[in-house]
């Protein structure tokens, strides 16, 4: 029986594992399209950096995906690298996902995108800023695309009214001085997530991860110590079985991660 029991720790610990595994992936894919959409700003403007942090108005971190040095201003870019089709209007707090059967709803990336306009305002560097959001070639937009939306394919061309004149004196005074306030160290990625986590809760995977290594960890602990003492073998076969229902959330989650994120 103690080795069955054995088991249970086990599996935990490898369902837990699955799912960090699969959360570092789906960040990874985000990752892959922000990759892409810089190759093609740099292609087209003198200067770009990615992945930078800004301060914000009230005093938390922003994170934005890229920012280039245009002739006509600052431009602001979010990229989403998501398959299926894409539901929402620039005035909707949120859009939808949908492939197949599964649907999902996302921040509109619009607004989400303003939120880091203002950031870049609020340095006081007296030059416009411009927006855009890019979508790679993978989504579909049934509606025709958004106002202020493109995707890659079509980014070349959606751009090239920025890229027509040279880039003024003031606006590389800008640039220099949008540079001191970039943040890409360590310390403020870990206070960024912090905000995000307070803001918008833990991540699903990795919350369900944890507490798949908790469990198991417990369970391992507990068997150690009841070797040899039927009485406490037969309450973690008790524990174990009033935790199935929980186990069964947790594969359901990582049922659901491995069904429509994988076709983000």
């Amino acid at each position: 029986m103690t080795a069955l029991l054995w088991l249970i720790p086990i599996a935990l610990a490898g369902l837990g594992l699955a799912l960090w595994r699969r959360a570092r992936a789906i960040q990874g894919y985000g990752r892959d399209g922000e990759r892409l959409v810089g190759a093609a700003l740099e292609r087209q403007f003198p200067a770009v950096v990615h992945d930078v942090i800004l301060p914000t108005a009230r005093g938390g971190l922003t994170q934005i995906d890229h920012i280039a040095l245009t002739p006509k201003g600052l431009l602001v870019v979010e990229t989403k690298h998501y398959r299926g089709t894409i539901l929402g209007k620039p005035e909707d707090r949120h859009w939808v996902q949908q492939r197949d059967q599964d649907r999902r709803t996302f921040q509109n990336p619009c607004r989400q995108n303003y939120a880091h306009v203002k950031a870049v305002e609020a340095l006081g560097l007296d030059v416009p800023i411009l927006e855009r959001v890019v979508f790679t070639d993978s989504a579909r937009f049934p509606h025709g695309l958004p106002e202020g939306v493109s995707q890659l394919a079509t980014l070349e061309t959606d751009l090239a009214p920025w890229r027509r004149g040279r880039v003024s004196p003031k606006l590389r005074r800008a640039w220099k001085a949008l540079q001191p306030a970039i943040r890409q160290d360590a310390k403020a990625r870990r206070a960024h997530r912090r905000g995000l986590r307070a803001r918008y809760g833990w991540d699903r995977r990795r919350l369900a991860a944890g507490v798949c290594f908790a469990l198991a960890a417990v369970s391992a602990f507990g068997l150690q110590q009841s070797s040899g003492d039927p009485a406490l073998l037969s309450r973690m076969a008790d524990l174990g079985s009033s935790g199935s229902t929980l186990v069964e959330r947790l594969m359901r989650v990582w049922s659901e991660s491995l069904r429509f994120d994988a076709q983000r």
